[in-house]
């Protein structure tokens, strides 16, 4: 007889489920109108299982309990009874599974309730996708209500719910890139050999010893991804994380690692997402989608160590020698006759059973479109709306067929993956003409978004990026029109020039037209004419582009992604023109410009999120468009005939939308993208307008500050400078402007080692905003204090506490404790708090507890990884190690150090200085071979080459170089660090700018100290050159650097 525990829990799970599944059926039913019969229906049948089920659980309570011999004179026919309801429940379990999630899917996460009409719209949407699903297993039930089997089978899918609601806990992070078709069909034998090959062996010794890694490869359209992800959702409940990453080109690695570092609360970048998945001790899927980029071997994609699981899809064979598990890989090329043919008549919504004219109508289709399971999905997709019928769709076909091998002719492409693409290339070909030759205006303007979203990423297109191109323009306005007012009630020094005005004028005539016309260049359903654009009608095209399976809905992104396939083939079709493309590819590229806001509005409209969002888009717009002004440079050459053509100029509009892209490679950490745009658009804005011009003079800024986040320090400081000149020459050097400029290069100035140049500069700045804003006035505080950060390079340090001080209080009133500018504030005081050497001065607990807030706020607020946060790690270790505790210093750099070079670069300033400070720990404790290790390191004059002035050093260097000269001195390497200390003296001596570093603090120090060192060595009788150490050489007499 059967596990009577089994029937029990099936018994009285399906009555719950039932009831369940039934009360949402008739609340859906009452919310919208429009799958109201169809779910009516099935609600019904459902009803009628609970009467059955009821019944059986009433037999078996009065039964179970019955010695075997006492329940029947043939107890073997009804012992064989259970163990067939029980093979019956195993047999049932998919297909009862999957009823309850469909009914789930259709009610969405907004509950019940229509939530207004673009919820309503979802609500159809989904339940349109699964008219087929809702048929069948109508079908099902309706055949079997009256059986037991029928009845069993419904408990085993509360059995399973059960199963599977009590192991969902397990997974946190689910991440595919499409939802797996509601008619996924075929390779159920591989998923079931995959499943057992990845687990079978973990099974058995509870602990995995090697990274599990499996390749599927084959031909474009055959199915890979598909098929990963159905894997991923039939055994979600057994991994704690699913993953995936687009490895179609290094940029798209690195951006959807990105997203998964997200998940880890680590720094948003491929390393560190890497990283956190090696470290994760809990079981993790990736997916590792499209590796075709023959440029980038695919290992490098893989986390190291022995943890998790991968998937991998190719269409390069050679990679399934990465496959480590099983039979390390399979390959797709074709589905079976009966698993296509089952495709394309559940996706063409043919009603079963099949009739034999319809079968054998499915068997020509698929077999002429060789089992392709992209293509035959897409086939049945265009016969469900009727452009064709399962009669005719050959012919329709063949027609398309020829006319695609007519118009591409021409091209060089060929071989045998290009024919078998035209498979999938005709299939959409069809249902692309189909609504082109639809005149509704939802088909037309699907028509029109399809076309331009082949120019931006194929995956993950978030529908608030549509919205906000028609929004974010009118926020900008708005703010445009503010300052105007403004600008027209401020009193200037110097009113512009009749060149100035000339040049304004001539540059905004000639641009007149090319903005009305950047306006234009988008979908009808994007543009905002008078104001009057229409969400609903938006949704309503992208409804029709996901019904055709064109593009796919991802509701927990609210995002829309294409195949691969269907990305390139509509932007590359025969009757796409490049003058086509060029206005399709200028459309995205407006949209995208459109729906980003230049500082100051960004700080209120943007997030983190979008600015990464955006990145792969903007990345894949520029691309196109590159490669379509080559396209159309080489048609010109080739024309016989030179006739008069309007030639693409860089203009004012593309000057906007570099600008505003050059925003989010900044934001993204992609310094050098960013760079090439902004360097593009300041010679244009300068060659016609002038520095004298404002956005001149922004555009300038916002290059020197890209080039600073590069830790290019002499270059930033130069363009900075330029702005300055320019600023006095025209606003007059008390204008606001001018002091915001004269404050920023001040800073610079401290960063390059001019110290004198820098306080000057910031003493004029504070003294200017002063008179012009207050002391109290946040641009004048943020000056104080980064006066207070120079003055404590100088080794004042009670004027840099005094300084800082004034700066924290009046920042607490104005931001308020926790604003970013009061936290740098709170931060420099507490450091402010110990000496150059790193001993506590004053206050040792109250700079503690103020690091430890700054550390803890930005760790909450930007992530653990973030370099702010790295920053603040970095200080409250030195307060720690000026107090004595120098062991939970030591441990706070070492675990900053390793993200900062992972993330900064090795070179960068704030690496060098942790790895120097660190060594300083080190040497508190007598680590002195190690602590020597690190500052030799950290003195090759190599790493400071960006930042260092061209006639001096820079000061992290020379603080390095003189705590190297501590560490020699305790080990008793006089000779060492008598030669340190020489180096030290000529660095020192350019410090402060103008020749004016000997007569810094700094440097009388270091002629007490060499003093001391000459009596040492006196003493000692030792000879400098017989103190060398081997790895270690002197370069003419004066610089310390490995050898």
């Amino acid at each position: 007889m059967a596990d009577p525990f089994s029937i029990v829990a099936s018994t009285a799970g399906i009555l719950d489920l039932s009831w369940r599944i039934g009360s949402y059926l008739g609340k859906v039913k009452s919310a919208a109108s429009k799958i109201e019969i169809d779910l009516a229906a099935l609600s019904f049948e459902v009803n009628a299982l609970i009467g059955v089920t009821e019944s059986i659980q009433s037999l078996w309570n009065d039964n179970k309990e019955k010695p075997l011999d006492k329940l029947s004179p043939d107890v073997k026919r009804i012992g064989g009874l259970w163990q067939d309801i029980n093979l019956v429940l195993r047999g049932c379990r998919d297909v009862m599974g999957r009823l309850a999630l469909l009914v789930e899917d259709v009610i969405g996460k907004d509950g019940i309730r229509v939530q207004g009409k673009r919820d309503g719209i979802r609500k159809v949407l989904r339940k349109q996708s699964n008219d087929v699903a809702i048929h069948e297993f109508r079908q099902q039930i309706t055949s079997h209500q009256n059986s037991l089997q029928l009845t069993l089978s419904a408990l085993n899918l509360i059995s399973t719910a059960a199963d599977i609601a009590s192991e969902v806990s397990l997974n946190k992070h689910f991440y595919i890139p499409r939802a797996v078709s509601s008619i996924f069909a075929g390779r159920v034998d591989l998923l079931e050999d995959l499943r057992n090959s990845l687990f079978d062996a973990f099974a058995a010794t509870g602990k995995q010893h090697a990274q599990k890694r499996f390749v599927v490869f084959g031909l474009a359209g055959s199915g890979k991804t598909e098929f990963c992800c159905k894997f991923a959702q039939d055994n979600r409940q057994s991994f704690w994380g699913v993953f995936w990453i687009n490895a179609s080109s290094r940029q798209s690695v690195q951006h959807t690692y990105s997203s998964i570092a997200q998940a880890g609360g680590v720094e948003p970048n491929e390393r560190a997402a890497k990283d956190w998945l090696a470290n994760l001790d809990r079981p993790w899927l990736l997916i590792i989608d499209n590796a075709d980029d023959l440029s980038t071997p695919l290992e490098e994609h893989f986390p190291e160590g022995d943890r998790g699981i991968i998937l991998v899809t190719t269409r390069n064979p050679v990679n399934r020698v990465h496959g480590t598990v099983g039979q390390g890989s399979y390959h797709f090329e074709k589905l079976a006759e009966t698993e296509a043919n089952d495709l394309l008549l559940r996706a063409a919504c043919e009603p079963a059973p099949w009739s034999t004219t319809a079968q054998d109508n499915a068997t020509r289709i698929t077999n002429h479109l060789g089992f392709l399971a992209l293509a035959v999905l897409q086939a049945g997709k265009a016969i469900a709306k009727r452009i064709c019928t399962l009669a005719n769709y050959l012919e329709v076909y063949d027609r398309s067929w020829r006319r695609i091998r007519r118009l591409r002719r021409k091209s060089d492409q060929g071989g045998e993956e290009e024919t078998i693409n035209m498979n999938v290339y005709s299939s959409y070909e069809i249902i692309i003409r189909g609504l082109e030759a639809t005149d509704s205006l939802a088909t037309q303007d699907a028509v029109q978004l399809i076309k331009m979203f082949s120019f931006f990423s194929w995956e993950d297109l978030r529908i608030d990026v549509l919205t906000m191109s028609v929004e974010h323009p009118r926020r900008q306005t708005r703010h445009d029109e503010d300052e105007a007012a403004k600008t027209t009630m401020k009193l200037v020094v110097k009113s512009p020039s009749w060149k100035t005005k000339f040049k304004e004028w001539i540059i905004w005539a000639f641009t007149a037209l090319q903005k009305d016309i950047t306006g234009s260049v988008l979908p009808a359903v994007l543009r905002d004419d008078k104001g009057n654009f229409d969400e609903d009608r938006l949704m309503d095209a992208l409804d029709q582009l996901n019904q055709l399976s064109l593009v796919y809905y991802q509701e927990a992104s609210e995002s829309y992604s294409m195949h691969p396939l269907i990305h390139t083939w509509v932007r590359e079709r025969p009757q796409m023109s490049t003058s086509e493309q060029a206005l399709w590819c200028q459309a995205a590229i407006t949209a995208l410009a459109r729906c980003i806001l230049l500082p100051p509005l960004d700080a209120i409209t943007s997030s983190e999120s979008l600015r990464r969002h955006l990145l792969p888009h903007i990345s894949h717009v520029l691309k196109y468009q590159k490669n379509i002004a080559k396209a159309l440079s080489d048609k010109q050459k080739t024309r016989q005939t030179p006739w008069f053509s309007l030639k693409h100029d860089f203009g004012r509009a593309q000057a906007i939308e570099s600008a505003k892209f050059s925003l989010i490679y900044v934001q993204n950490g992609y310094f050098s993208e960013a760079e090439a745009l902004q360097v593009k658009t300041r010679d244009f804005v300068c060659a016609r307008l002038g520095m004298e011009h404002i956005q001149a003079r922004r555009i300038t800024l916002f290059l020197a500050g890209t080039y600073s986040l590069q830790m290019r320090t002499n270059i930033a400081a130069k363009l900075q400078e330029e702005v300055l000149d320019a600023c006095k020459t025209y606003l007059g050097p008390k204008d606001l402007e001018t002091l915001k400029v004269m404050n920023i290069l001040g800073t610079s100035r401290r960063y390059q080692g001019r110290f004198s140049e820098g306080r000057q500069l910031l003493e004029k700045a504070i003294e200017g905003l002063t008179e012009v804003l207050g002391r109290e006035h946040e641009d004048t505080l943020q000056a104080m204090d980064d006066l207070g950060q120079l003055e404590w390079m100088y080794l004042n340090y009670a004027q840099a506490r005094d300084l800082h001080t004034k700066a924290v209080s009046g920042m607490t009133k104005v931001l308020g404790p926790l604003n970013r500018r009061t936290l740098i504030a709170k931060e420099h005081l507490a450091m402010a708090c110990l000496s150059f050497e790193g001993d506590v001065l004053v206050d040792g607990p109250r700079a503690h507890d103020t690091m430890v807030e700054v550390f803890e706020e930005r760790k909450s607020r930007l992530g653990k990884e973030n370099p702010w946060t790295l920053y603040a790690i970095c200080n409250l270790a030195r307060v720690k190690s000026g107090l004595g505790d120098h062991e939970e210093a030591e441990k706070l750099m070492r675990t900053a150090l390793p993200i900062a070079q992972r993330n900064l670069g090795e070179n960068h300033n704030g690496t060098l200085s942790g790895q120097a400070h660190l060594g300083k720990v080190l040497v508190r404790q007598g680590r002195f071979v190690d602590a020597e290790s690190l500052f030799l390191d950290a003195i090759r004059r190599q790493r400071y080459e960006s930042s260092a002035r061209d006639d001096g050093e820079h000061p992290d260097r020379i603080a390095a170089l003189f705590y190297l000269l501590g560490c020699n001195q305790a080990q008793g390497k006089i000779g060492d660090a008598m030669r340190v200390c020489e180096e030290l003296v000529q660095a020192v001596s350019t410090i402060g700018g103008q020749g004016l570093g000997l007569l810094h603090p700094f440097a009388k120090q270091l002629q007490v100290k060499r003093e001391e060192l000459k009596r040492l060595l006196e003493v000692s009788q030792v000879v400098v050159s017989s103190d060398l150490e081997p790895d270690v050489a002197v370069s003419s007499g004066k610089e310390l650097v490995p050898a």
